[in-house]
């Protein structure tokens, strides 16, 4: 945290013998990560409750920090006193104990957990405002403002054309509409409706933007929609539902087919919440991918819809959090970190597409948003559903289910032809999904391509010799890139030039291996020249408002093919989608790790989920170099309930999760030597402190960003079986590592173990 600004003000009157407070300073230091005891002057004795922001002194600072207990202290000596409470009000109690759980469970810093359920700008500059009060500088910026355009009540005839249409497109979307998407639908100017306004036929205001995920410049949230009925499957889910949420909580597996309405079985349990005054969290792997699913609850439940999402500004995100944390709002919208919104009187937490590796934060605190949902819903009593077509085995196992076995518009599912690439030619598009890209085209229809990895080519090596374009700083090829034409790394940013020559042997024989989305791309536009495409990879989605952009342009009338890597698969809802096709469906099964085989069936099957939504005849052609592979095989047969079954025996034969927890530890610094001796210290003091702990490995050295890494695995019954002897080996070992520049990263339950 930066330190405040400013001479330090006056010391506080000596408050020896005053109540005593567990106060955690939020400092970066992981020394310092520790609970003090702080004297509490009678005059802020009714302030300095638990989840209280106040003003510790630490040294020559004024430090914020979070009163986590009230007490006597734990040790004798004269304390001193706190410096002062910070205006506003304290982190909920239930909050506060959920961040201390998540310090246990993931071994993570305290401190950086109790940033996760603190108010946006907790981390903030403090400074001291009239009267001596202190207060967190506000979050730069405001909430946003747009110009909104709305049918008169009493409006006339609009007269001329222009002023017609303008009415038209209002009326369309429902009487209003952001002024800057009116001016584009109705091909018209702002001055016009500035004129249609003095004339009184509309009328024009400046309203306060309501946080979009999307970034787009759609209109106020859409008119309230009429439930549809139910199929009797999603009446029974949603009832089972409403029996948790009614009987103080539980957990349920939502398993329903691509298109089977699983959102609708959400919306109904939701608003039975609702309906005995309890509030619901929604979470989404990845917010700005699920478009209709916010418009859904927009529609439905109305203005009481939170959004909570990293692409907000600080001022929206603290204008969020308040309309969540006075009641404003009682239902929250968001990704993994949404699972922290201050939500009162919790009754229900939806995990939607919980298979989804992206629940899982992949930096310090590396915390699962779907096991703390499961925590947070036990301590709270309310219920949590877990929602998806292709489930993880650990919730196959684990929990009961409801299943959804159909779609809700009584379509069937796409059959899934499987492509053997080795006996295809060159090129990454096959002969028979070029024919029905070429097909689908000519008939002016949409077709979605899914590629493993952005990027031109996925290396550059050279045939004569095998050099292959490293990193500098990661041990992993560079993907070469057009637009410009460059070789770049994914870990770190790095870039390079791409090479005339061999840097090698000199040879000239350099040449592109693999294909990425930018390589399919350029396939693609030779092979289906009509059709208009639409690339959304990481690269042409950045930036908010991109992936609504991007959307918007595969959605125009006309022949158009989605090109993109993983996110094109994810949750959409996309009409006259005849065509969906994988390059390389079994990419996932290159990687080693236990969730490979996983991974590879549910992006096949969630692609051709997104085909045939309307009941129209479609075609999923999947490429794969092993179309033998159990994975490939199963999931081209949406044979989704076969594969969790062998797959969970798998597991148990080799003690994996759900059998069993990993804990990977990587220990990383910049002298391979020290980085070698620190695992294996590590790993030798598991071992002689837990021996019915498993270790595996150290790995060997490898490099990541510039720095050395070794990794090992701990395999254990509960995760405590493992945590415990490995925070006591961290602690022994702390200063010794310090000196050495060593650190230790700990993922408890790790996606990619």
């Amino acid at each position: 945290m930066r330190p405040v600004g400013g001479s330090p003000p006056p010391p506080e009157p000596d408050a020896a013998g005053t109540a005593a407070a567990q106060v955690l300073p939020l400092v970066e230091a992981r020394a310092l990560d520790r609970v003090l005891d702080y004297a509490v002057p009678p005059h802020l004795d009714g302030a300095a409750v638990p989840g209280a922001l106040v003003v510790c002194p630490l040294g020559p600072r004024r430090i914020l920090g979070v009163v986590v207990g009230r007490g006597a202290p734990t040790h004798e000596g004269r304390l001193q006193p706190l410096a002062g409470a910070v205006d506003g009000p304290p982190v909920p109690a239930a909050l506060l104990d959920l961040a201390g759980w998540v310090a246990r469970y993931y071994l993570a810093p305290l401190a950086a957990c109790l940033r996760l359920v603190l108010p946006p700008g907790g981390g903030g500059r403090l400074r001291r405002a009239a009267g001596g009060e202190w207060v967190l500088e506000p979050p730069p910026g405001r909430p946003r403002e747009r110009l909104v355009a709305r049918l008169a009540d009493d409006a006339g005839a609009p007269g001329t054309d222009r002023r017609r249409v303008v009415a038209a497109a209002l009326r369309e979307a429902g009487g209003a509409l952001a002024a800057a998407e009116l001016v584009r639908r109705a091909g018209t100017t702002l001055p016009t409706l500035r004129r249609m306004a003095a004339d009184g036929l509309i009328a024009l205001a400046a309203e306060r933007d309501v946080p979009d995920p999307l970034g787009s410049a759609g209109g106020p949230a859409p008119a309230r929609d009429a439930p549809p009925a139910l199929t009797p499957a999603q009446r029974g889910a949603a009832e089972a539902i409403e029996g948790l949420v009614a009987g103080g909580g539980g957990a349920m597996l939502l398993h329903g087919v691509t298109g089977s309405g699983k959102t609708e079985v959400y919306l109904r349990a939701i608003e039975a919440a609702r309906g005995r005054g309890l509030g619901s969290l929604v979470l989404v792997p990845e917010i700005a991918l699920t478009p209709q699913l916010l418009g859904r609850l927009r529609a439905r439940l109305g203005p009481g819809v939170a959004v909570w999402h990293s692409a907000l500004s600080p001022a929206e995100r603290a204008h969020e959090h308040r309309r969540v944390r006075e009641g404003e709002a009682d239902v929250v919208l968001g990704a993994r970190s949404a699972v922290f919104a201050p939500v009162a009187r919790l009754g229900l937490i939806v995990v939607d597409e919980e298979h989804d590796p992206s629940y899982k934060q992949d930096s310090s605190p590396r915390y699962d948003a779907r096991q703390v949902a499961a925590r947070r819903a036990r301590d709270a009593g309310a219920a949590v559903v877990y929602g998806s077509a292709t489930p993880r085995p650990e919730a196959w196992h684990a929990l009961p289910r409801r299943t959804l076995p159909a779609r809700a518009d009584g379509s069937t599912l796409p059959r899934v032809e499987v492509v053997d690439m080795r006996m295809q030619g060159p090129g990454p598009v096959s002969r028979p999904l070029a024919s029905a890209l070429h097909a689908a085209a000519l008939r002016g229809e949409k077709a979605i391509v899914l590629a493993s990895r952005r990027g031109f080519s996925l290396m550059a090596l050279c045939r004569a010799c095998g050099w292959i374009a490293r990193c500098p700083h990661c041990d992993v090829a560079l993907v070469q890139h057009e637009g410009p034409r460059r070789l770049a790394c994914h870990h770190c940013g790095h870039e390079a030039p791409v090479p005339g020559v061999c840097p090698s042997c000199a040879g000239a024989d350099v040449a592109r291996q693999g294909a990425g989305s930018q390589g399919v791309e350029a396939a693609l536009r030779r092979l289906v020249p009509m059709a208009r495409i639409v690339r959304m990879d990481g690269s042409s989605a950045a930036g908010r408002g991109a992936v609504a952009r991007l959307l918007d342009e595969f959605a125009r009338p006309g022949a158009a093919i989605l090109l993109g890597t993983q996110m094109v698969a994810k949750g959409h809802d996309l009409p006259d989608v005849t065509v969906a096709g994988a390059v390389d469906a079994d990419a996932p099964l290159q990687f080693a790790g236990f969730r490979s085989e996983e991974r590879a069936l549910s992006l096949i099957v969630q692609l051709a989920g997104r085909a045939g939504r309307r009941g129209e005849p479609a075609r999923v052609i999947v490429q794969a170099y092993e179309p033998q592979a159990r994975a490939v095989r199963l999931g081209a047969a949406h044979a989704v309930e076969e594969f969790l079954e062998g797959e969970v025996e798998r597991r148990r034969a080799h003690r994996l999760p759900p059998f069993g927890h990993l804990v990977r530890v990587v220990v990383e610094g910049d002298d391979p030597a020290a980085v070698a001796r620190a695992a294996d210290d590590l790993a030798a003091g598991v071992r002689g402190s837990a021996p019915d702990v498993g270790v595996l490995g150290p790995a060997p050295l490898h490099r990541l960003r510039g720095r050395t890494r070794r990794a090992l695995t701990l395999r254990a019954d509960r995760a405590s079986q493992a945590t415990a002897p490995l925070r006591a080996v961290l602690d022994a070992g702390a200063a010794a590592m310090r000196r050495a520049g060593v650190r230790a990263v700990v993922d408890v339950d790790p996606q990619d173990g």
